[in-house]
């Protein structure tokens, strides 16, 4: 028990260190921009007060006292406009032309209204949206990831700027806007934001309020931000019924607005980002970025009727507009340029009409927005050095000429008045204000991010110091080097470095140079590269031998080892990340055929020896059978591999597409079934009965199995939920997708309850199920039988493998007592040869149908095909340790299966309906059983990673198969190996062998531990360091990052997973020793 305790402290050690690597990469690779903590305010040298007459403003005089601000969730530009290609018959997509009173509004009053796109900065994700369109800022990528969690915006906004002039602001609809701007609005209406399910409870919430609220007039502001439009994206998809009536609803909406608004009032529609053709945004996909913009005055908003279809906008022009308009100080952080056709008109102005003076008045606005532009760059250059020189000296001599320019053309104002030359000079200085702010957002868009490469290189340095120690206990495992001295020694050192970088990394990397840590890591480094190749060249040593011996390396090691390299050199290329898909499929099905080979070759040399035992004696000529070459092992290993393969390829169907890959059809297996349309009704219910048929199947397979070899015998609590409980969880997975199913508007008519009650009992049977494991993990039953009685055997077990056995026990027993046995024989125990296996399956079957729960329905049979081809993997591994060990030789697990079973976990990810990417991520899983908003986010991030790392987890829970499964010897396993095992000559124990050796089984499960974090750490240090050497690469945020990021999650998931189960195989080890003790 003392090396148990020892071999999991040494793997939580690990485990800490990886994850100290990983957080202080993310520190230094991950960082957000510089924030700039100074306030815009009224009083600034640059403003010209030179207006003739006396309207209220702020550096610039106010074209409307109020504003009416609606936010339309994930409203595309292709929503907002009006397509008249479409003929009166034809078959319009359900987003097009919901929107006709827009369309009339432009035609009616051109000069009053106006439609552009209305391009996001990525990550899309509404909190990082709303972050834009309140500041004029960029956010970064790592902002993604705070769209869950939202905190109040210290940095200079349009919302406290308002405030500070006095104006009172009204709020309706998501509280998102709460958590950014606490206590800001006078008056607020605010409903949950969360469930992507829930397409009409903030819509209609707003609707009831809106139009009573906007006629009281006791606001200045009136913000209304709706979620239907991207609930139903998330939902259903752009093209769905249900995004027509969402449209229509906004539609009516718009139309009652703008009859309510008064004459010094604008209005503003927008979305703060788009969607992709599943309804999914995140990313920065042209779908994504491009939302739409709708702006409309009862007043004259512009001087000349604008041509907007052709123009894009910023969503940072929105903070720089707006605050002129209203008359409060652009907020200083602000990149956005004000939308120079909304400040062409001065109705005070005596010659409104004048080109000139519409040039002049646009001119007066952007010189204002430069001059907030220059401020804030001017303070960014000061705390920070990753401006470009040049380009920055180019920006301020490009503003300087044009504030020179600005000054003579005033002067020639007043001397020679409006005349032809003037006007073309004043054109251009407007030009040239626009390039520099244009310039400056470019300039700042590309250095944004700091990196700071110290953290970035104290990473990778801990990362790679981590698979060195990693690699040298998995080396050491055999013999007494893992617990030496020197190890020990070696380990307290390792955690002083790691400490000390992360204290530098994260406390005190402000004052203290990193020199020391660079020194001691390298020494360090230097330390285990010698341990490494002294455990090379030792390699294991027998019981008795003082000399270990030395043995090269197999060959399906060197081959699994050097795919996995070429796997982690491959991050370093866009084009490999793009179509990481198809390698996987290449890679894994290669490992597969390798140990096909070298088990067809183990064949053939076994039998080879078995001919040389007999060339001596006398054969008669058997004739030619072709169904005995057909049934041969060799042509059983051709069949199963072959089966593998074609089991890989039927997972290609379910991949998703991402952006980089088109042209590209997405799959119709990640489409809800409520998407389908009447027209689809059969392939609906087809797709339907065929995935509940593989959950099924699923689940139907383990029961056979175990109920095979006698494992569901009995009427312990763990063996009768397996029985009934776990096929009742089965049923219920199935009546959720079909209550899923349901039309939307039959679905939204139920009451909450009913539409996740069955998924909730999906969950209560798991925790039943999980619990009953854990308190009694053993699937046996006891048979005592008196020695009276005729022998007894449950008619279950008949069938089961071990009976025979059992009954020669017995009757052994009658006839040795010679009336002097006990009263009672020794009892009969069933299950006991697959004590182990049975247990680690029930948890794979458990977590298993959670999964299929989480995946739904359409992914069903892909979780049925990477089940099937494990377990023939599984088989052929088997069948190669059958060939190349004697019955109780298994000591170790085979690094290349580690690695197969690793490629096949990649290519199962994406064969689930996965991407490396935001867009790709299945949304709908956290809200899987549950209706409404959460407490707090850390139920839905855990249903989250259930789903989008399904293969990382199932994977580990297989894990530990490896081990047990090869001392089944199953029936496919005999006919795929030549060699003659115990199972034939009635000697079989099954994976109860291991129990005669508790410290063996310690030891073969913490090197599959090792092994299993080590396969996972390679992956994980290629795409690190992928990502730190491409931070400036022009592709870092679309392809690099998010592969880092789900490589990460990924891997620590695989730890996590991987550790659970060495801790649970010991808790069975622990449990049948006092089971065994009993008799």
């Amino acid at each position: 028990m003392f090396s148990g305790k020892k071999q999991i402290a040494i793997l939580l050690w690990l485990i800490t260190i990886y994850i100290i690597g990983i957080l202080i990469f993310t520190k230094g690779f991950l960082l957000k921009r510089v924030v700039v903590n100074n306030n815009s305010s009224c009083d600034v040298d640059f403003s010209l007060n030179t207006d003739d007459h006396e309207e209220e403003g702020c550096w610039m005089h106010k074209r409307f006292k109020k504003a009416v601000i609606i936010i339309n969730d994930a409203l595309k530009y292709d929503f907002l406009k009006f397509d008249e290609s479409y003929k009166l018959n034809d078959t319009v997509p359900h987003f097009k032309n919901k929107l006709p009173f827009i369309q009339h509004l432009l035609h009616r009053s051109p000069k009053n209204s106006m439609l552009s796109k209305f391009m996001a900065d990525p990550p899309t994700t509404t909190l990082q949206r709303l972050k834009g369109l309140t500041t004029g800022s960029l956010p970064t990528f790592v902002d993604a990831g705070s769209n869950f969690a939202s905190s109040e915006i210290i940095e200079d906004n349009i919302i406290d700027q308002m405030i500070t002039a006095g104006k009172k602001i009204k709020f309706l609809g998501d509280d998102t806007w709460l958590g950014l701007y606490p206590g800001r609005f006078f008056k607020k209406f605010p409903f949950p934001s969360f469930n992507v399910k829930d397409l009409h409870t903030v819509d209609n919430g707003i609707l009831k309020h809106l139009l009573p609220e906007l006629k009281l007039k006791d606001w200045d502001v009136f913000i209304a931000h709706f979620l239907g439009v991207d609930h139903c994206g998330h939902r259903f998809g752009p093209n769905h019924p249900a995004m027509s009536e969402k449209l229509l609803q906004m539609n009516s909406m718009i139309r009652n607005v703008t009859k309510v608004l008064d004459k010094d009032t604008v209005l503003f529609v927008f979305g703060d980002h788009g969607m992709t053709r599943t309804g999914d945004h995140g990313g920065d996909s042209t779908d994504e970025l491009e939302a739409g913009l709708f702006i409309y005055s009862p007043e004259i908003l512009t001087a000349t009727m604008p041509k907007m279809d052709t123009r894009v906008l910023a969503q940072t022009d929105l903070v720089p507009t707006l605050s002129l308009l209203l008359g409060v100080p652009i907020p200083y952080s602000n990149l956005g340029m004000a939308i120079p056709e909304l400040f062409n008109h001065c109705p005070w102005s005596k010659t409104a009409t004048s080109e000139m003076r519409q040039v002049y008045h646009v001119i007066k606005a952007l010189r204002l927005n430069a001059h907030q532009v220059k401020q804030f760059l001017k303070s960014y250059y000061e705390i920070s050095t990753e401006f470009p020189q040049q380009t920055y000296k180019e920006l301020e001599n490009l503003f300087e000429h044009a504030e020179s320019d600005l000054q003579k053309l005033l002067t020639a104002m007043v001397t020679d008045g409006e005349t032809g030359s003037v006007l073309t000079k004043m054109i251009k200085l407007r030009d040239h204000y626009e390039k520099y702010i244009e310039g400056s957002r470019e300039m700042c868009q590309k250095i944004w991010a700091k990196f700071d490469l110290v953290s970035i290189s104290l990473g990778l340095i801990v990362m790679f110091l981590s698979i060195l120690i990693n690699l040298y206990f998995y080396l050491a495992h055999k013999n007494e080097e893992s617990i030496s001295p020197i190890s020990v020694s070696v380990m307290i050192a390792s955690s002083v470095i790691v400490g000390y970088a992360f204290l530098q990394a994260f406390y005190i990397g402000d004052f203290m140079n990193p020199f020391m840590v660079y020194l001691f890591s390298l020494v360090l480094i230097v330390t285990f590269l010698i341990l490494i190749k002294k455990n090379i060249n030792l390699k294991e040593k027998s019981k008795g031998d003082r000399q270990a011996t030395f043995k090269l390396p197999s060959f399906d090691n060197i081959i699994a080892t050097f795919i996995l390299f070429c796997y982690t050199a491959g991050y370093f290329s866009n084009s490999f990340v793009v179509f990481e898909d198809t390698v996987t499929l290449f890679f894994a099905q290669s490992l597969i055929w390798l140990y096909g080979i070298k088990t067809y070759l183990s064949n053939n040399r076994n039998t080879k020896d078995q001919k040389f035992e007999t060339t001596f004696g006398r054969h008669k000529k058997q004739k030619f059978d072709i169904f005995e070459k057909l049934s041969h092992s060799n042509f059983i290993i051709l069949y199963v591999l072959l089966t593998c393969s074609l089991l890989f390829r039927l997972l290609t169907n379910f991949r998703v597409c991402r952006e980089e890959q088109m042209p590209c059809n997405e799959t119709m297996f990640v489409q809800p079934l409520t998407n389908f349309t009447q027209e689809e009704s059969g392939l609906k219910n087809v797709r339907y009965f065929v995935s509940t048929a593989c959950l099924g199947m699923f689940v139907y397979m383990s029961r056979v199995w175990m109920k095979h070899y006698g494992n569901l015998n009995g009427d312990t609590a763990t063996v009768l939920c397996a029985k009934y409980l776990l096929p009742f969880a089965t049923v219920c997975v199935g009546l959720h997708w079909a209550i899923q199913a349901l039309p939307p508007v039959v679905l939204d008519s139920l009451p909450g309850w009913q539409q996740v009650m069955m998924a909730q009992i999906v969950y209560i049977s798991i925790i039943s199920l999980i619990i009953c494991i854990l308190i009694n993990p053993l699937c046996l039953y006891v048979l005592y039988v008196h020695r009276d009685n005729p022998l007894s055997v449950p008619n279950m077990a008949i069938s089961s493998p071990q009976i025979i056995p059992q009954v020669f026990n017995q009757l052994k027993e009658q006839l040795s007592s010679n009336g002097q046995a006990k009263y009672e024989r020794p009892p009969v125990v069933y299950g006991m040869g697959t004590v182990y296996t049975t247990s680690v399956l029930y948890v794979v079957t458990t977590i298993g149908v959670l999964l299929f729960l989480l995946l739904g329905d359409g992914l069903s049979p892909s979780i049925l095909l990477a089940s099937v081809s494990v377990f023939l993997f599984i088989e052929i591994y088997s069948a190669d340790v059958s060939n190349g060990a004697k019955d109780s030789d298994v000591t170790t697990v085979n690094w290349s299966a580690v690695v197969t079973l690793g490629m096949m976990t990649s290519h199962f990810f994406y064969g689930t309906g996965h991407q490396a990417t935001i867009p790709s991520l299945q949304w709908n899983a956290a809200f899987t059983g549950f209706y409404g908003d959460f407490n707090n986010n850390i139920l839905p991030a855990l249903l989250m990673i259930f789903n989008t790392f399904a293969s990382n987890i199932f994977m580990g829970l297989v894990c530990p198969l490896l081990v047990f499964w090869p001392k089944l010897y199953t029936r496919l396993n005999s006919l795929m190996c030549k060699k003659t095992h115990n199972k034939e000559k009635g000697k079989w124990r099954g994976d109860f062998v291991f129990f005669d050796d508790g410290e063996k089984l310690r030891q073969i499960f913490y090197q599959l531990s090792l092994a299993v974090l080590l396969f996972s750490s390679i992956k994980l240090f290629g795409a690190m360091g992928a990502a730190g050497l491409h931070r400036r690469h022009l592709m870092v945020w679309k392809i690099f990052a998010p592969r880092f990021i789900f490589e990460a999650v990924g891997t620590i998931v695989s730890f996590t997973v991987s550790f659970l189960m060495y801790l649970f195989v010991m808790r069975v080890d622990n449990s049948l020793s006092k089971f065994v003790k009993q008799f």
